[in-house]
């Protein structure tokens, strides 16, 4: 990793930081051939397939992060030095440290590489992650039986998490292909045979008027004195700073905050055939979240989206379900419609039952597949007569009354070939979806294939197994003694959802020491599935991720026992991560939420975990988790 000029942004031209990516011929390499290095502000895509093993040489070049804002606490000096380590975001891997017969890491967030030019690390007892100076070597083993699908690799230093990845740091990575899981019936294979696969990679900079990149971005960076209108655009590719100084703020006049698809901002995409693409969108933005649609402006209206995958995982399509249940098991990420074309009630082979969209809510680290295509006046796919465009924008989104207001973009322009002849000509309705979300929920899905790296970690007396009908309770606030500051809660809930006395734990910022929980795999290390409810008692919205798993949302239905469960409705859809919405009234403690002094909107989801070591769950907008809203979980193999 290094400073890199990123002359497709402004002039002065600004400098971000990069992973520079090369094969390591021999060991002592230390720093990418000049000639080898092609890798840029947008991010690289590390293409894998299930069983590969990643190996990691982690070079740290980076200069001293002089704007990190948590290196001024008491305690965190050590961040100004700008330590990094690599997360693979979403894939299911060990975490595991170095052993006596290997010395390497895997996908484990408690290491940290100095850069010995930035100075000696600064002894802290906040500094509670593995130091290392200058490299680090990473074995990260697939599972043989790993999803294909979308993931992404960013560093994940608490306190600078969000510096570093706003500075460049994220690239995606692929296991296998979409054709693994789209298009498996042999009549959509025919006709989509040669589908276009098109990789987008959502980051934002803010770049100042003198050139500089600020690392530390600032929501209201672009906010007009009156406010913005969501889904009116305040520029195509980037929006104005303003001057903030009449509330508080800074003056950002002459600066501009760029959001851009693989480094460019306001691209061009030509979609050139009807039978479409497939977009393959992470959102690889340190804090931004975006809502997102394609804009039909002859029609005035949304363009229709087929999703095909959510954080990585094909969705698996589930009979008879509806709009209001759709929206509840996607976790509010998607505004689902019916797919044009597609007669209503079940269709006879679970394959051909597509999932659509208008609207894609895209909180930090989501990721989506979608097909698109250009649609006619019907909303089915179709040539136009003449060639016809689109708006690829975010329309905007404010996370609640004490929380952010992102800014309406326009991303991208998108242009669609006319059809040869006057006559628009019709293509396939939808594209068959084989989704895995429903095996990754199975008790021996993963559990066969990791077992001998979970016997390689050793067992803990201290963890026990959750009692029968019991589940977790965490909490999103502010610490009460700490306003500026974010926070998680705990407590555990018996079968009646009461609280178990002497579990509870109030709101307070990451305890890297201490595991808030700690539990066993099942025997034999099969996994072992839990109940957890996430209670944001905010009044800004959250975004809650766990590491090593990925989880699947219950809904209201399925809790109260009025449908039946999850082989019906819930597990179309899993997820690595899920908005939490801000409650409404304010509530500054747990106390106040149970005396009804505000309305949480919990989550409920169902986690199977399969794999052993010690990892985190946060809140995926960084400046909340390098804040502290982030906790240590540890999972131990069977006793």
């Amino acid at each position: 990793m290094s400073p890199y000029p990123i002359g497709t942004l402004s002039a002065p031209v600004p400098t971000g930081w990069v992973y520079e990516i090369c094969a390591r011929p021999e060991r002592g390499l230390e720093r990418c051939p000049p000639e080898a290095n092609a890798n840029y502000y947008g991010g690289t895509r590390l293409a894998l397939l299930a069983g590969d093993t990643l190996r990691i040489h982690l070079v740290n070049l980076l200069p001293p992060a002089i704007h990190a804002k948590h290196a001024i606490e008491p305690g965190e000096a050590f961040l100004s030095r700008n330590p990094t380590n690599v997360h693979t975001h979403g894939l299911l891997v060990s975490p595991h440290g170095p052993t006596a017969d290997d010395p390497t890491y895997g996908d484990n967030v408690f290491v940290l590489t100095f850069n010995p030019a930035n100075g000696v690390p600064i002894v802290s007892p906040h500094m509670h992650s593995t130091a290392r100076m200058r490299s680090t070597d990473y074995t990260i083993k697939i599972p043989a039986n790993h999803p294909s699908g979308l993931y992404w690799f960013h560093p994940h230093a608490h306190g600078i998490s969000l510096n570093q990845i706003t500075a460049g740091l994220a690239g995606i990575i692929t296991i296998g292909a979409p054709a693994d899981y789209v298009c498996a019936d042999p009549a959509c294979r025919e006709r989509a045979d040669h589908l276009p696969i098109r990789h987008l990679i959502l980051k934002d900079s803010q770049v100042l008027a003198d050139g500089t990149l600020q690392d530390q971005p600032d929501p209201g960076f672009c906010v007009p004195p009156s406010g913005f209108v969501a889904g009116v655009s305040l520029g195509a590719g980037a929006c104005p700073g303003q001057d903030q100084t009449a509330s508080g703020g800074n003056d950002y006049t002459g600066g501009h905050w760029f959001f851009t698809l693989n480094g460019q901002p306001n691209a061009t995409m030509t979609v050139p055939s009807p039978t479409g693409e497939i977009w393959r969108i992470t959102n690889a933005s340190g804090s931004t979240t975006y809502d997102l649609n394609l804009y039909d402006p002859s029609r005035a209206r949304e363009m229709v989206l087929q999703i095909l995958s959510i954080d990585g995982v094909s969705v698996a399509p589930v009979p008879g379900l509806s709009q209001r249940d759709s929206v509840e098991i996607a976790g509010q990420k998607l505004t689902p419609v019916r797919c044009p074309g597609l007669a209503p009630g079940r269709h006879g082979d679970r394959i051909a039952e597509p999932l659509c969209v208008t609207r894609l809510h895209m909180m930090p680290s989501t990721r989506a597949e979608v097909w698109v295509t250009y649609r006619g006046d019907d909303g089915r796919p179709t040539a136009p007569a003449t060639s016809a465009s689109a708006v690829f924008r975010t329309a905007g989104f404010n996370t609640g009354p004490s929380g952010d207001s992102w800014p309406p973009v326009d991303l991208a322009q998108v242009h669609f070939g006319a059809a040869p002849g006057a006559q628009a000509t019709k293509t396939v309705d939808f594209l068959g979806v084989r989704g895995d979300a429903r095996r990754l929920m199975v008790r021996a899905a993963l559990s066969g294939d990791l077992n001998s790296a979970n016997a390689a970690i050793g067992t803990d007396p201290n963890c026990h197994a959750l009692a029968p009908g019991h589940r977790r309770r965490i909490f999103f606030n502010v610490p009460v003694d700490n306003p500026n500051g974010f926070g998680l809660g705990y407590e555990e809930l018996d079968s009646r959802s009461r609280p178990v006395p002497g579990t509870f734990q109030d709101v307070a910022p990451f305890d890297p020491m201490r595991p808030t929980v700690c539990l066993p795999l099942g025997a034999g290390n099969t996994s072992v599935k839990e109940v957890w409810e996430l209670i944001n008692l905010a009044s800004e919205d959250h975004n809650f991720h766990i590491h090593q798993v990925h989880f699947r949302l219950v809904s209201a239905a399925e809790l109260d026992g009025t449908r039946v469960p999850s082989r019906v409705l819930g597990d179309g859809v899993t997820m690595d991560s899920v908005p939490l919405e801000h409650t409404d009234g304010f509530c500054s403690t747990v106390d106040d939420w149970r005396r009804g002094v505000c309305t949480a909107h919990p989550a409920i989801v169902e986690i199977p975990f399969a794999i052993a070591g010690d990892f985190v769950y946060h809140c995926h907008i960084l400046e909340h988790e390098d804040g502290g809203m982030m906790a240590r979980i540890r999972v131990r193999p069977s006793p």
